[in-house]
């Protein structure tokens, strides 16, 4: 699916990946590089405009990962698949939600409600 929008995905994934690096310094560029390319294919598989994931959300997405829980992992990515459906899934809702689903909606906002203040 192309996007002439994708730079600022490749962008975040790369910042994710020099994340993911930072127990090691001086940490090579080709290493990240490497490291993100498998982010940023995941990423751009999750553009899909019928729900309004643009490139720009799927993006800001990346860059709370990488703020919010970007820490060393290893070579492994599944975790970030995971966690980058979860945020889309809440911002671009794909499903309808029960009671049980929509309390904890309610827990969301109050958190943030919190995060923003600080």
């Amino acid at each position: 699916m192309p996007h002439d929008d994708t730079k600022d995905i490749e962008d975040a994934c790369f910042r994710l990946a020099r994340t993911t690096k930072w127990t090691r310094t001086p940490i090579d560029a080709d290493e990240i590089t490497a490291q993100a390319a498998p982010f940023t294919k995941v990423a751009l598989e999750r553009i899909y405009d019928p729900l309004d994931r643009s490139a720009a959300v799927v993006a800001r997405a990346v860059n709370y990962i990488a703020q919010a829980h970007g820490m060393p992992m290893g070579e492994d990515t599944s975790w970030f698949e995971h966690m980058l459906d979860a945020l889309l899934e809440v911002a671009r809702p794909n499903t309808g939600l029960d009671p049980e689903g929509k309390a904890f909606l309610a827990d969301m906002v109050r958190g943030i409600a919190i995060a923003r203040q600080g």
